[in-house]
């Protein structure tokens, strides 16, 4: 049994011969018939110099400053406000055009509903509870769609309600 691998090598080595004229012909002829030719490198084009002018801008490589991505609220006016010192919810970070409402769930306590985001999370939301951009609080959820109340920004400092509402969506 032991003898088995070593005859089995011993045929293949045998098959093996030494004349190897014919390799070597063939390599002569293709290397004499083949020219490599290679094309010569485009010209460099020539370097200009760009001067910076916006030395007193903000730079582009650097975060803006925290008072430019804050959201001004005027409290000297006696209008709608936000709630800014509120914490933020995970679903305040999409547009509700990136949110698709895709069941509802119920129990004692009340009605949930399921709203998945484009990256494919579902996330289980009730009345009261916000999302979208504009401070959007679930007013209502019933078992076809969901009324949100967002607060837009006015112009002047001031907010005003606005109503959207999501309906279940079977895609």
């Amino acid at each position: 049994m032991k003898l088995l691998p070593v005859v089995i090598a011993a045929l293949l080595v045998s098959g093996c011969d030494r004349d190897q004229s014919d390799l070597e012909l063939f390599v002569t002829t293709t290397k004499a018939q083949h020219i490599a030719r290679v094309k010569p490198l485009a010209e460099t084009p020539k370097f200009e110099h760009f001067s910076y002018q916006a030395d007193l801008m903000r730079s582009p490589f650097m975060p803006p400053s925290r008072e430019l991505t804050e959201e001004v609220v005027d409290t000297t006016k006696d209008c709608l406000q936000p709630d800014l010192k509120r914490r933020k919810g995970r679903l305040e970070t999409y547009a509700l055009d990136n949110l698709k409402m895709r069941g509802t769930l119920s129990d004692s306590a009340g009605i949930w509903a399921l709203l998945e985001t484009s990256d494919g999370s579902v996330y289980r939301l009730g009345e009261g509870q916000y999302l979208g951009l504009y401070h959007g609080r679930i007013a209502q959820v019933t078992p076809q769609q969901i009324e949100i109340i967002e607060l837009i920004p006015d112009g002047s400092g001031c907010w005003t309600e606005r109503s959207s509402s999501m309906e279940l969506t079977g895609e």
